[in-house]
């Protein structure tokens, strides 16, 4: 075998181990995906000790999507998201959120964790963008991606808060409202919940 011949093979080598290690690098990068029958669960302003649906995360992340598998669940439905936390009288609500059939629109979410109803409005306009929620409910309404002010506003008129937001597509953002205050949070998902 000439020189030129065996330096041309030991490169060979070296680029694919090279890409052997790359692809293992690159699958290490990644979680397991979500089962088939997924459903998703987030713990919002509580910790895991609050299991819901007979489940609860060995690991608390919280205000984040943790898919698990329905058949593993008591009673959740495949593919629906639901948030757990405390109501006004500091009971545990488990939430049923609205369907995300557009991806491509930004869903905007309101889970209302007060007292009294609240609806998401642009700041300082007649325009509503998600009307009244009762307690302990959630709604939404898919959006185009813009930038705007959005408050949020009691039945009898009152701002808990307001937001500057810029919308992008694959933002899926929560809006979550208490009896004076409230907070927005950016939809995101961690790992699998072993059932």
């Amino acid at each position: 075998m000439t020189l030129t011949k065996l330096a041309n093979s030991a490169a060979v080598a070296l680029i694919l181990l090279g890409s052997a290690s790359t692809f293992a690098a690159d699958n290490a990068l990644y979680d397991t995906p979500p089962p088939d029958d997924a459903a998703f669960v987030r713990w919002v302003g509580l910790g895991s000790q609050h299991p819901v649906f007979g489940i609860a995360p060995a690991t608390h992340i919280a205000d984040v999507y943790r898919p698990v598998s329905a058949a593993a669940t008591n009673g959740a439905q495949p593919g629906t998201y639901y948030t757990a936390a405390a109501g006004p009288d500091g009971r545990v609500l488990l939430i049923e959120e609205p369907g995300r059939e557009d991806r491509s629109k930004v869903h905007l979410f309101l889970v209302n964790l007060g007292s009294s109803p609240v609806r998401v409005a642009v700041t300082d306009q007649d325009m509503v963008v998600i009307d009244d929620t009762a307690t302990g409910a959630a709604a939404s309404r898919a959006v185009n991606p813009v930038s705007a002010n959005l408050s949020l506003v009691t039945a009898n008129g009152q701002t808990l808060a307001s937001f500057d937001v810029t919308l992008r597509r694959g933002q899926n953002l929560t809006f979550v409202a208490h009896d004076d205050t409230a907070r927005l949070i950016e939809n995101s998902f961690g790992p699998n919940i072993d059932g």
